[in-house]
């Protein structure tokens, strides 16, 4: 047999295992070939779509390029390199073989929308929107064009439209589950959470391996409050496609939600996954977990680069100074509502000096229209809800209101809308407050901190120039004053034991890990009697928590699980119950210290080396009662041992505690506030626009 034989006998059995859908074998021999002659088409496109039909599409990118160079004006070849390039994530090369495939075939309805899709996926948004417009234009009843418009429709906020563009899909081909989805999540942004609920259920029922249909149906399950499900939805789109982007993040608070710390994914898993620069997990789920500020730095700057367009931010809107000449301020939160941060915020809205400034509310949440909502709208000198406005329609509208400083109460928390900051809304915008970290981002002036939650040789692990208060950054809110608390009421009444020594957490439960329930019931294990006293979580997570204890050889009936009160003042009055609160290390007590304290209540914290592990620090050491920081896990036991067996230095401390309070600039929301505004007036300054 000659060489020329033998290599079309071999061409022959390659082509017929690829018909055949032995692409293993059609791949091997493919490499034959190919070794023998580089260059041959048939092989390099054999090889390639082998590759990418087995899923290795990055490895099938480079045989059809090489294929393509030498048959530049094959439409199908054209097609697969543009396929394979787009499913590799080589956005920018997929829409140049499409402008190639558009020159071929011009006005073709499905070239235009997989370009149109290319180019969202680079943020190209205006040039995919005129794209999905063309395909459509030529082909109205190509429902691939429709849904991918919604999808753009949805990045960009257009939330109503996208639903409509969806249903339009749907009407077209209601076969299609990855529409359902999408327009499942067009229906949360809107916050028809059962609705939403509803249209994943139909994309599982058409593919019920639908791992981002899963994922897509535990997030709304979650918005809910129905955790159990939700874990479920994850657990199983995990066991489908455990590298759906920010799944394994979701999983895993879904279980520590339910306090269940066995099985996969572990922290570790989730730790490693962030440090190779993959998207596991949102960053706001890093920070109850042992990350260190390296990871979530990349974990929020990987975020950001995945979720935000970059934008030409050299020039704002018309920054025209009003004949009054106040500063002009908007604060920005999706709570400003009974939350902490609209808690929080209430005082400090009451006291800016009016004279100096002018305040705006920027919503970003429905409506809920609870007492504290309708309190903070009064509050503003004016209020813009910017809900369910896109994002071009709420930059305008912003920009019309010529902001010299714009204020995020969000960070990284839900219903952010960062977006908006990354196209520039203010001359000065900061980020503040509502999240415990670094937004990763180069779009924020300042992050507002002060030297304990960031010491000065953590600086550079923060995207943001620090702006340091003197004292805690955190605004305590004093609105209800300790006169009001009236009686303190009896341990029975709160289902506490008569005798013994009451700690107490009521931090969320997902701050609670395995290491520190370690110590808790060390600590009862340690002193007979003693009660752990908790903020009830769900009933799961209550009874995973009960387990746990009994592990660890302790009664659970010794956990307490505290029930809900009918309003803040109960709460804080019931708090003088406890005798020490035991803090969490990762994720620290933040607004849940500030009411302890307010109420008289010690709070031991193990200050830790991320902003969100040294908020208690922070407030404590403001308050200037240092013998209530630990600074190992060995120190903490130690003191709280002390406390608890020592009435005298236990006694002391809670003298100091309340002797302080009417002193500490911790509780001087007047003195809080002053500095906050030096804070703005001096960034204001050092760029020159005052």
């Amino acid at each position: 047999m000659t060489m020329n034989q033998a290599h079309s006998s071999m061409t022959q059995q390659m082509l017929q295992a690829f018909q055949g859908q032995h692409l293993d074998t059609a791949e091997r021999l493919a490499k034959m070939i190919l070794k023998a002659k580089p260059r041959d088409l048939v092989a390099l496109q054999v090889y390639g779509l082998s590759l990418a039909m087995q899923g290795r599409i990055a490895d099938s990118v480079p045989p059809l390029y090489a294929a393509s160079q030498q048959d530049q004006k094959n439409p199908e070849l054209l097609s697969n390199l543009a396929k394979a390039q787009h499913g590799a994530g080589l956005y920018a090369d997929a829409i140049q073989t499409y402008k190639k495939l558009d020159r071929l075939i011009p006005n073709n309805a499905q070239i235009l929308t997989d370009m149109g899709t290319a180019l969202a996926k680079s943020k190209f948004y205006d040039e995919a929107g005129a794209l999905f417009d063309r395909a459509i234009e030529i082909q109205p009843d190509y429902f691939l064009a429709w849904s991918n418009r919604g999808n753009l429709l949805s990045d960009l906020r257009f939330s109503k439209d996208a639903v409509v563009s969806y249903q339009k899909a749907l009407e077209l081909n209601p076969g299609y589950a990855e529409a359902w989805t999408n327009y499942g999540n067009a229906l949360f942004a809107l916050n028809k959470y059962e609705d939403a609920k509803s249209a994943h259920e139909e994309a599982l029922k058409i593919d019920a391996r639908f791992g981002e249909a899963w994922f897509n149906y535990g997030n709304t399950l979650l918005e809910l409050k129905k955790v159990d499900e939700s874990l479920d939805a994850y657990d199983k789109a995990f066991s489908i496609k455990p590298d759906v982007p920010y799944l394994m993040g979701q999983l895993f608070v879904a279980k520590t939600t339910l306090c269940a710390w066995d099985g996969s994914p572990s922290e570790q898993m989730l730790l490693d996954l962030v440090a190779k620069g993959e998207l596991p997990t949102i960053p706001f789920n890093l920070l109850q977990t042992t990350a260190n500020l390296v990871l979530q730095k990349i974990c929020a700057k990987n975020f950001s680069e995945d979720r935000f367009p970059k934008f030409d931010i050299s020039r704002i809107g018309n920054q025209q100074k009003r004949s009054d000449n106040k500063i002009r301020i908007g604060y920005f939160s999706s709570d400003f509502r009974d939350h902490p941060v609209g808690i929080l915020i209430e005082n400090l809205l009451k006291l800016h000096d009016r004279e100096k400034f002018e305040i705006f509310g920027f919503f970003l949440n429905p409506a809920c229209g609870d007492a504290l909502e309708q309190r903070l709208i009064a509050s503003f000198d004016g209020v813009i809800d910017l809900h369910n406005t896109s994002d071009q329609a709420a930059v305008d509208l912003i920009l019309s209101n010529c902001l010299d400083i714009a204020i995020d109460l969000n960070g990284h928390t839900s219903g952010a809308r960062t977006a908006l900051f990354a196209r520039k809304l203010a001359p000065i915008q900061i980020n503040y407050l509502g999240y415990a970290g670094t937004s990763g981002t180069n779009f924020y002036d300042a992050l507002v901190a002060d030297k304990v939650v960031v010491p000065e040789e953590h600086q550079s692990y923060y995207s943001e120039p620090i702006a340091y208060l003197p004292n805690s950054f955190f605004p305590v809110d004093t609105s209800i004053s300790v006169g009001s608390f009236g009686p303190l009421p009896t341990r029975a009444s709160q289902g506490l034991p008569e005798l013994g020594f009451i700690f107490a957490c009521f931090n969320n439960a997902y701050k609670i890990r395995p290491l520190i329930f370690d110590v808790w019931m060390g600590l009862l294990r340690d002193l007979p009697g003693s009660v752990l006293w908790l903020s009830k979580p769900s009933i799961t997570a209550q009874f995973n928590l009960q387990q746990e204890a009994e592990r660890r050889g302790i009664d659970s009936s010794r956990l307490i699980f505290a029930t809900r009160t009918p309003g803040r003042l109960e709460h804080l009055s019931r708090l003088r119950l406890a005798d020490l609160f035991l803090d969490t290390p990762n994720y620290n007590a933040h607004a849940t210290t500030a009411d302890a304290l307010w109420a008289g209540l010690p709070v031991l914290t193990q200050i830790g080396n991320t902003f969100a592990g040294r908020v208690a620090a922070s407030q404590i050491t403001a308050l200037g009662l240092s013998e209530l920081i630990a600074n190992s896990e060995d120190e903490y036991i130690t003191k709280a041992l002390e406390f608890a067996t020592n009435p005298s230095t236990l006694k002391a401390v809670r003298q100091r505690l309340e002797d302080n309070r009417a002193q500490s600039p911790l509780f001087d929301t007047r003195r809080y506030v002053n500095d906050l505004e030096a804070i703005y007036i001096d960034l204001l300054n050092k760029a020159n626009l005052l």
